[in-house]
């Protein structure tokens, strides 16, 4: 499977918003978006955005069927939603002509803005057409052409029959002639000459829609027929919008025009340009202006991630009883008592690794019948050590006279599978569930999976999410997302499966200032790792936006922790810049060259 297969598996950005409802499950995510208020949705690339903003749609809620509280949700959502996309498009700099428009000041924000506006205006063209269709079922000619004139006068159109289907086409069209203009401005004129824009080029989507909406209400009369609604103005994907955009609508977050709500989505780390605006005494304040939604955050992500399990599966089938249950992370009472498999991976590391053996007798532990003696043992010292108790075992041949041997991946299937393993992997991200179960269905044609079947998906996912980190531009920089990703990995590896056993290894990383200092592109590096989840901010405030990676602690994805053979566990923090250093190989039994 190629590697761009991993990201498109399911990707709603490619799908109608009737389609995206046919497999829609409730999240605690969508319980916040709906709500009566300006929101921001954060998270890292394939986490569910776009299925949620696509979501509040009409044509998505009238698809929606699956859940109980659909109906409810239709008939009481409070506001009609008009989903726009961004397109790459939108920032003018970035495209191959940008550099060619420089010599013309301030014409590349005149286009920008154009597209943007133009973009908006077809949006709420479809708003319109649906809500006409589904909601009010109104086909009156008469309105439609009232509405119509209005449009037409408003978005300064030409020429154009007053039938909504229509206004809409001639927008596309005009986009097409702005971009044939712009071809003539390149080929055909000198720098010195000055340029008469249309009037259309004037135009604000913001100022226009204040505008059209009171009277596309009083043309249809919604206050008389109790269809009266706020509008959710919903931007999709703002890490790919021009600054100005972003800046513009982030602002708006503290509009108190009565009937218009922004609902917005981005990357977790915000673009640090939108720091003042959002950050000074006039900017909106979380929980009194906008409702926060860090999708990595979620309460429910197991819970979630569980349905999603379950839709793959018969109703009948119990998702534990399918995939099995995976002794590191399940919570069975008898795990900790003598003769258990947790008491036999504790004998045979006593047996084989000196450093633990000396570790468990510094801690008052028999090494010959190793069982808790006080009930505080059992929470404060065995739970916690368990996992690193398998991984050790399964990863280490022997570790005696401070010398380390370690063993090859085979025995990885024992420490890789089961229904906790499948609900922590994927951190929530739907698209990445939604692959990897897709895929291991297929190849044991919807029968039981092995543990070695389901381990073997989960490390080929694992290595194409690599190689697709591999492939991420970062500009002129001589280190790479991946660079960073394998410098993280192979430092925490060491220190589950070094040779000193550590109950508290480091396993987390925090972005010091040394870091920054001596490597000037390193955040710009972590903040792509992060877009991409394979860096995910730890302890980040709910009640804050986040614009810079320095001062922040991250986790590694538990996608690429199977690639460095740790456990699914957040560990204590350790420094960046220490990772960066390397690991010294003849302690941990591999190497890594310093950060270039």
């Amino acid at each position: 499977m190629k590697n761009e297969n991993f990201y498109t598996a399911y990707n709603a950005r490619h799908l109608a918003p009737r389609e995206v409802a046919k497999t829609f499950i409730w999240s605690e995510s969508f319980a916040q978006l709906i709500q009566n208020n300006h929101s921001v949705i954060l998270g890292a690339r394939g986490c569910g955005k776009t299925t949620l903003m696509k979501m509040l749609t009409v044509p998505a809620l009238h698809s929606w069927e699956l859940d109980s509280r659909a109906e409810d949700v239709r008939t009481n959502i409070p506001f009609y939603a008009i989903y726009v996309s961004t397109d790459i498009y939108w920032n003018v700099k970035n495209q191959t002509y940008g550099n060619q428009l420089k010599r013309y000041k301030g014409l590349s924000e005149r286009v920008s803005h154009f597209s943007v506006n133009s973009n908006v205006f077809t949006s709420i063209c479809d708003t319109f057409l649906n809500i006409l269709s589904l909601e009010l079922k109104d086909n009156s000619e008469e309105k439609e052409i009232e509405l119509c004139r209005c449009l037409i006068k408003a978005w300064k159109l030409e020429s154009t029959i007053p039938k909504i289907i229509y206004v809409k086409e001639a927008l596309i069209q005009r986009v097409d002639e702005v971009n044939q203009m712009i071809q003539k401005i390149i080929f055909n004129s000198s720098d010195s000459e000055v340029f008469d824009l249309p009037e259309y080029f004037n135009l604000s989507f913001d100022s226009s829609l204040e505008s059209i909406i009171p009277q596309f209400e009083r043309i249809y009369d919604l206050n008389k027929i109790n269809k009266i609604k706020k509008w959710a103005l919903c931007f999709d994907e703002l890490e790919f919008a021009p600054i100005w955009l972003q800046n513009q609508l982030f602002s708006s977050l503290r509009s108190r025009t009565q009937y218009l709500l922004y609902k917005l989505s981005a990357s977790p780390i915000l673009p640090s340009e939108l720091e003042k605006s959002l950050m000074s005494d006039y900017s909106p304040s979380v929980d009194n202006d906008v409702t926060m939604i860090k999708m990595w955050d979620s309460t429910d992500k197991e819970e979630f991630s569980k349905k999603i399990i379950q839709s793959f599966l018969n109703d009948a089938t119990d998702p534990t009883d399918f995939f099995g249950t995976n002794e590191i992370y399940n919570k069975t009472h008898y795990s900790y008592e003598k003769g258990s498999r947790f008491y036999k991976e504790l004998l045979e590391l006593i047996s084989k690794d000196d450093s633990f053996k000396s570790f468990l007798i510094s801690k008052k532990i028999d090494v010959t019948n190793p069982l808790f003696t006080e009930n505080n043992q059992k929470d404060v010292l065995f739970r916690k050590i368990k996992p690193i108790v398998y991984f050790r075992n399964a990863f280490i041949k022997t570790n005696k006279d401070s010398i380390i041997t370690k063993r090859s991946r085979k025995s990885s299937s024992e420490l890789y599978y089961g229904i906790e393993v499948l609900l922590k992997v994927c951190e929530g991200n739907p698209r990445w569930l939604i692959g990897i179960i897709s895929q291991l269905l297929s190849k044991t044609g919807g029968s039981k999976p092995s543990k070695e079947s389901q381990y073997q998906q989960l490390f080929e996912s694992a290595v194409r999410f690599k190689n697709v980190i591999a492939n991420i531009p970062v500009g002129s920089s001589d280190n790479t997302v991946d660079d960073l990703m394998e410098r993280i990995g192979l430092f925490f590896s060491n220190e589950v499966l070094g040779k000193e056993f550590q109950m508290d290894p480091r396993g987390t990383v925090f972005i010091d200032d040394k870091a920054i200092l001596s490597y000037p592109d390193i955040s710009n590096i972590i903040e792509k790792a992060a877009a991409q989840g394979a860096l995910i901010l730890v302890g980040s405030q709910n009640n804050s936006f986040d614009f810079r990676v320095n001062g922040k602690r991250f986790k590694i994805s538990y996608l690429f922790s199977i690639l460095y053979n740790l456990p699914l566990r957040r560990f204590n923090e350790v420094n960046l810049s220490k990772c960066l250093k390397g690991v010294n190989g003849q302690n941990s039994g591999q190497f890594t060259f310093p950060f270039k």
